[in-house]
């Protein structure tokens, strides 16, 4: 009997304990209360129960706060204080609540808390009314990939509409969907000088998000030239003609004429760039240009005319007009020129070039030359050219101005040698110049030497092919007359120096 009553209070007892020991009610955790703009696979959390060992947790998920909806999902978790949520509907409120189970006890539900799952995704390329030269018939239309700072998780498709219409309704419209990775869509032959409405759309397999707030962008319908700028002149007889480009084009469509009616239209292509070379033109002459693109099923505008005026003459440089002391062997330059196929100079001592001392054809792509034929000291020599067009329209520009320049004069003094040199100013004092003309690089001894055979100076100097400078420091001299030697391979070339203080 004594044992049936302890038996009976041990019982008695641990069932007592047991009955004592309470599950609580979880505590919610994320997302917080009233929650928006949350993905449709947010992940519901709460804290865990502590104390208790085999817990579970049962989770409800509602579209209304009663939880009796057909949109309930009721789960259990065991020991996981977190359930990842799926396919939930766009713009949604959820209710949600979590309660513990534990054996044969069950926990109070917790608090209920709420969020909603966003509604709509944000387009960001083109920008909303853009309009602009180069906004071409292929575009990439571009949108977000954040709600919030937040990536978009959940969907499976983005659905993209483009059209000429807000209501998105006519034949023009271009549709389509891309996987949720992927935050573009490409629409391409796109009508020239037309407004295109467009919006994207976040979606799985269960729901659609709203459609974005519509946008618009405006295709250009003309192409903007750029060089030559408007009336430019004296342009080569092959002027680089270009204009913006845009995406999307097949070709572009190029003419040149004669007026700005283009009655008289002297060239015409298509190319796949955004630019072209003028072709069969003729010096001095201006010409309107103008371009227009084109893809599958439309073309553009043509665009504003523009103007050029072939060049006239060539440019002489050097040497540079009435200037003094020229070598006798000069090197003659001009400014580069295209589209032709040849020069012609003309060298000589009478302006009007009736018996040149030089006349020569010289190729297309030079800027100087370099005479071979030594000229007279001390004489006045007159020099033009002029430039010939290639052979699809023969033509010959006008003669350059005419420039002068003056030999470099003789001093009377042994003068010889494959070096042509000049001393300046003669009388000096302090200091002297050396000029001189090298046909290849050299090493120049120089001495100064009085009448007597005295040798007072001696420099030595590196040459290079063209012309040289020197200078010489006379301080040390004495006043009188001395003779500058020039050295160079055993060719000796003398010149008179008179020293002045």
């Amino acid at each position: 009997m004594k044992r049936f009553l302890s038996i009976l209070l041990l019982s008695l007892f641990a069932a007592a304990t047991m009955a004592g020991t309470e599950v609580y009610a979880p505590t919610l955790k994320s997302p917080a209360d009233n929650s928006i703009n949350q993905m449709p696979n947010v992940i519901v959390s709460w804290n865990a129960i502590v104390g208790s060992t085999g817990l579970q947790y049962e989770v409800q998920l509602d579209t209304i706060a009663s939880f009796n909806s057909p949109k309930l999902t009721d789960t259990t978790l065991t020991l996981l204080t977190g359930y990842t949520t799926h396919e939930l509907l766009f713009a949604k409120k959820y209710y949600w609540r979590v309660r513990a189970i534990d054996l044969q006890q069950t926990s109070a539900w917790s608090t209920v808390r709420t969020f909603t799952v966003f509604s709509q995704v944000t387009l960001s390329s083109p920008k909303n009314n853009a309009t602009n030269d180069t906004l071409g018939p292929y575009q990439v239309l571009i949108w977000s990939n954040l709600i919030l700072g937040k990536a978009i998780t959940g969907i499976k498709y983005y659905d993209v509409q483009v059209d000429t219409t807000s209501n998105f309704n006519s034949t023009q419209l271009h549709s389509g969907s891309v996987a949720s990775g992927t935050t573009y869509f490409r629409v391409s032959n796109l009508r020239f000088g037309t407004k295109y409405y467009w919006r994207v759309r976040a979606r799985h397999d269960l729901s659609n998000s709203l459609w974005s707030i519509v946008w618009n962008f405006t295709v250009a319908n003309v192409l903007v030239p750029s060089l030559p700028t408007n009336n430019a002149v004296d342009q080569m007889l092959n002027a680089k003609l270009t204009w913006k480009a845009i995406k999307g084009l097949l070709g572009y469509e190029y003419q040149l004429a004669l007026d700005p009616g283009f009655i008289t239209v002297v060239a015409a292509s298509e190319v796949d760039t955004n630019f072209v070379y003028s072709q069969f033109t003729r010096f001095g002459t201006k010409y309107y240009w103008r371009v227009r693109g084109r893809h599958i099923s439309d073309t553009m505008a043509w665009c504003n005319n523009y103007a050029f005026t072939t060049i006239d003459l060539v440019k002489l440089t050097a040497p540079s007009n009435n200037s003094t002391n020229i070598a006798v062997k000069p090197t003659m330059k001009w400014t580069k020129q295209t589209g032709i196929v040849k020069f012609q100079l003309q060298i000589d001592e009478d302006q009007s070039f009736s018996g040149p001392f030089l006349d020569v054809k010289l190729s297309d792509t030079l800027t100087l030359y370099v005479l071979t034929k030594r000229m007279n000291n001390a004489t006045k020599y007159y020099w033009r050219m002029r430039a010939f067009s290639d052979s699809q329209i023969p033509d010959t520009s006008n003669w350059s101005l005419v420039w002068n320049f003056t030999t470099l004069p003789s001093t009377g003094i042994g003068e010889n040698g494959v070096l042509t040199a000049s001393i300046y100013p003669n009388p000096a004092s302090g200091k002297v110049n050396i000029r001189l003309d090298a046909e290849e690089p050299a090493t120049l001894q120089v001495a100064v030497i009085d009448l007597l055979g005295s040798t007072f100076i001696r420099e030595q100097f590196e040459l290079v092919s063209g012309t040289n400078v020197r200078e010489i420091n006379l301080t040390n001299l004495s006043k009188g007359i001395y003779i500058v030697r020039l050295s160079y391979n055993g060719t000796v070339v003398n010149h008179k120096l008179i020293v002045d203080r």
